[in-house]
């Protein structure tokens, strides 16, 4: 299978509705389609064939990278204008890679059926919020989605720092600069020490990777700027002991007090299997404010569960949105428990026996 065959996967996987293109060495073509991988009717790929289309597809600055055993991650747009998130990598020593397709259209807070407390989060015009949850489950898109709304909305300036640019943004009411680390710039505390200097008003940073990086979006948000990032974590209490074990026990108490006051908001999310086949991102909301900055402070932090399944400010916990949603049936109980964080609790409340955290 050569390339002009793969790239014609490529373009039409999008059309299919899939969301991310598997190719791997020994094993043919698969489409992620909803939670299901299916293989493509055709041979399995050779090692050859894998090496010739990761080289093909790679930027010039990875070229020589090709032979390393590091993976790498770039973008790739196909000549008919096809938009993909690639991650190259090696198993058992042959050439494989994932390809998570970009809709070339950013789709809107209401389309994501996201909660409609995000409004109010990304219009909030200041302070840190950190979108968090594993690879796949929807974090750029919402992201996407709140940035779009922003340059809809408001006459500001958006510099966003990437590593790859995902969604491109034209500017609407706002102007955006995009910088993609590797290509506009070295590293991402360099390049936001340069959005920095853009005098802008928000500040998106793709993922908080070091110390380094974490100390400038706090003093951004801290002088004045809304700044959004993303994190692998499950959870926001999570997300805070993270934060936490990337400085030295010495900085900790001063951490604390500039991390109390920056955070806006901490959303995670998860993406679930709807009954038609489709995914929808579960989320947990955690606000800032009062209550939230006293627990940061004093390091409480796994007080920060009970605290937003108060449902004040828009906050939710995740098993409160699943049972919501089982309970509009766009979701199985079956679906429901697999994703619950507490699914004892979870399970009672599906049979109606007890309420949990706020919902019966």
């Amino acid at each position: 299978m050569g390339p002009m065959d793969l790239e014609r996967i490529m373009n039409g996987a999008g059309e299919m509705g899939a969301s991310d293109v598997h190719l791997q060495a020994d094993a043919p073509p698969m489409l992620r389609l909803g939670n299901q991988i299916r293989p493509i009717d055709s041979p399995p790929l050779t090692n050859e064939e894998m090496a010739a289309f990761i080289e093909s597809i790679l930027p010039e600055r990875m070229k020589q990278d090709l032979g390393s055993t590091a993976g790498l991650d770039f973008s790739y747009m196909t000549p008919a204008g096809a938009r993909f998130r690639c991650s190259a990598f090696r198993t058992r020593g042959r050439f494989g890679i994932t390809m998570r397709v970009i809709k070339n259209t950013i789709p809107s807070i209401e389309a994501l059926r996201l909660p409609k407390v995000l409004h109010d989060i990304a219009l909030s015009r200041r302070g840190l919020t950190l979108l968090t949850g594993t690879t796949g489950s929807g974090k750029s898109t919402t992201l996407a989605a709140m940035i779009d709304l922003i340059n809809s909305q408001h006459r500001t300036k958006i510099v966003t720092v990437e590593d790859p640019i995902e969604y491109v943004h034209a500017n609407k009411k706002a102007l955006v600069s995009q910088i993609e680390v590797g290509e506009d710039t070295t590293s991402f505390d360099q390049a936001l020490r340069q959005a920095l200097r853009q005098d802008p008003d928000v500040i998106l940073v793709g993922e908080l990777r070091d110390m380094e990086t974490l100390r400038m979006a706090l003093r951004a948000a801290d002088t004045g700027h809304q700044v959004f990032s993303t994190g692998h974590s499950a959870n926001a209490p999570q997300t805070v002991e993270r934060i936490i074990a990337m400085f030295p026990p010495a900085e900790h108490k001063v951490l604390l007090a500039q991390l109390s006051n920056a955070v806006e908001a901490i959303i995670s999310q998860r993406l679930v299997a709807t009954v038609d086949g489709k995914r929808r991102a579960a989320v947990e909301i955690l606000r800032g404010g009062p209550i939230t900055a006293k627990y940061i402070l004093e390091g409480r932090i796994a007080e920060l569960a009970n605290y937003l399944q108060s449902g004040e400010s828009g906050m939710q916990s995740f098993d409160q949105h699943l049972v919501a949603m089982h309970q509009a049936e766009e979701i199985s109980g079956t679906e429901a428990m697999r994703w619950a964080t507490n699914p004892e609790a979870l399970a009672m409340a599906l049979r109606g026996i007890k309420r949990v955290a706020g919902i019966a």
